[in-house]
């Protein structure tokens, strides 16, 4: 029974040790928020901020326009918190 179950557990582990990311996501009135957040065994040096940065420069270049950062937010790693950063822009 356990020999059935191991891989499944495994891919499991493998699963939620990877770092998410959720895109360029309107969220209304011309402002979009990009997220970035490192998987579970990050060093802590990932520069989440500057990814998810540079995504939002990337959108608003794309559009033929500049970035206006409205709010950013990083929250570093913590005991039961993985390491994430945000972005929360226009473009003008």
């Amino acid at each position: 029974m356990i020999s059935r179950l191991a891989p499944a557990i495994y891919a499991l582990f493998l699963t939620s040790c990877a770092a998410t990311n959720s895109g360029v996501v309107p969220v209304g009135n011309g402002v979009f928020m990009v997220s970035r957040q490192a998987g579970a065994f990050s060093s802590g040096k990932e520069p989440l901020l500057a990814e998810a940065l540079a995504e939002a420069n990337a959108m608003c270049a794309s559009l033929g326009k500049s970035i206006k950062i409205i709010t950013t937010n990083e929250n570093m790693q913590a005991i039961g918190n993985f390491p994430k950063a945000s972005v929360v822009f226009a473009c003008v």
